[in-house]
């Protein structure tokens, strides 16, 4: 039999990925990689050797491969030497050790990217590791730092005129203003990913538009065009094969069903989204999870079932040091001890989740968690304080909003209706 060559491989391997025949390409890559030397006086080989090192770590880690992932972009680092691959490789490695919560790890190896791309006057690689700085900080809950960051790295797509890079910035711009509120910049955000996503044909990219988008609405209590949303992202990560895609897309569409009264249905989408994150690495994605079904079990009278899914919380929030999440564990554990009676433990467990709340400007969970003291203080007069400062982090979201449709509908759901009548 004939052996194909290194640039037929390549073919194969980029055909095979257009098809979503991933474990195929990723297959022809490591042919590829066997077949060449690192060591190889000839530039073209080194480069394709970079790229298919770079492509198979690319894929590894979207179909959940997350380890193998970053060993593979070490590998890819070590063969580029101090060139701009170097700079792709090491945003690649921060990139990856975020994904498995080594965000030490990860800041170190985007510090370095970013000092080699600005001595290589290498502007792609540095709006990569701008943007990719940005990301970690905001996984650790620094989201005004994030946005400075962001703010930094959209120009320098633009300016390249790299509308990937731009439909990316855009998402995690969305996505920062999101967790901290802003939700109509938000969607503006999501809304310019999205347009450029199904220009470019990026499907990955679509389906994170609207997954945020659907998150967006869910935020603002529309169910039903959240619904929409996300009925429509999942269809499209089903139709990839990328699970990684499947799993928060599974987990917002379980939290809104369980809202609108089909909880076994709910259920099965977040215990599928669960799952998910757990077999492609993606703790965000996990830690999410945990907090809507710890909730989700503690409604529904199942205490201690909910109690497991909130201590799992607990447990991951630590050992990732993500005070966001420590401060959705804090909050579904104060849930818990409320439905025993023992108010006085609920209220330490609320005091605790807002303080981190606060630190990791998460606004949704302060006026949530601000009410629920106010409805288990005995004390008249700081109940009417903690739901004044409910009503004022809800007009903090509200009024910049300034569709009229979109902020009234927010104003009028019951929950926070139910706060701004009581005050």
């Amino acid at each position: 039999m004939t052996q194909r060559s290194p640039d037929q491989l390549f073919n194969e391997a980029s055909t095979a990925t257009t098809i979503a025949r991933y474990w195929d390409a990723i297959q022809l890559y490591t042919d590829i990689l066997a077949q060449t030397d690192p060591h190889a006086a000839d530039e073209n080989v080194r480069q394709m050797r970079l790229n298919a090192l770079e492509q198979r770590s690319r894929l590894l880690s979207q179909l959940g491969e997350q380890n193998a992932a970053l060993a593979g972009y070490e590998q890819y680092y070590l063969e580029a030497g101090s060139s701009e691959s170097a700079v792709k490789a090491l945003v690649n490695i921060g990139r990856q050790s975020a994904r498995l919560g080594q965000y030490n790890r990860g800041l170190e190896a985007l510090k370095e990217a970013l000092v080699l791309a600005e001595a290589l006057n290498f502007t792609a690689g540095r709006a990569d590791a701008l943007g990719a700085t940005g990301v970690l900080l905001a996984n650790l809950g620094q989201l005004e730092e994030s946005l400075s960051y962001y703010a930094k790295s959209l120009p320098l797509y633009q300016q390249l005129r790299d509308r990937r890079g731009e439909m990316r910035s855009y998402n995690r711009i969305g996505v920062a203003h999101a967790q901290m509120g802003s939700i109509d910049k938000a969607i503006t955000a999501f809304q310019q990913c999205l347009k450029l996503a199904r220009d470019l044909g990026e499907q990955d990219h679509a389906v994170y538009s609207l997954n945020n988008l659907g998150e967006c609405y869910q935020m603002l209590f529309d169910l039903p065009k959240a619904l929409i949303y996300h009925q429509e992202g999942l269809a499209v990560a089903i139709s990839t094969r990328l699970r990684y895609l499947e799993a928060d897309t599974s987990r917002n569409l379980g939290a809104e069903l369980v809202a609108l009264d089909r909880v076994e249905e709910g259920l099965r989408h977040l215990h599928r989204a669960l799952d998910l994150a757990q077999e492609t690495g993606q703790p965000d994605v996990e830690w999410q999870a945990l907090y809507t079904l710890a909730l989700t079990y503690m409604q529904q009278g199942q205490q201690e079932k909910g109690l497991e899914y909130a201590l799992a919380l607990r447990r991951l929030a630590e050992e990732t040091k993500t005070k966001a999440a420590l401060a959705k564990a804090l909050h579904a554990l104060g849930v818990y001890e409320q439905k025993k009676g023992d108010l006085p433990a609920a209220e330490q467990m609320w005091q605790q989740a807002l303080f981190l709340a606060h630190e990791t400007s998460q606004r949704i969970l302060i006026w949530q968690i601000h009410a629920a003291l106010a409805s288990i203080t005995s004390n008249l007069d700081l109940a009417v304080v903690h739901r004044r400062i409910a009503a004022e982090v809800i007009n903090q979201i509200a009024f910049p909003i300034e569709d009229a449709a979109l902020r009234a509908g927010f104003l009028s759901a019951a929950p926070v209706r139910a706060i701004l009548d009581a005050v």
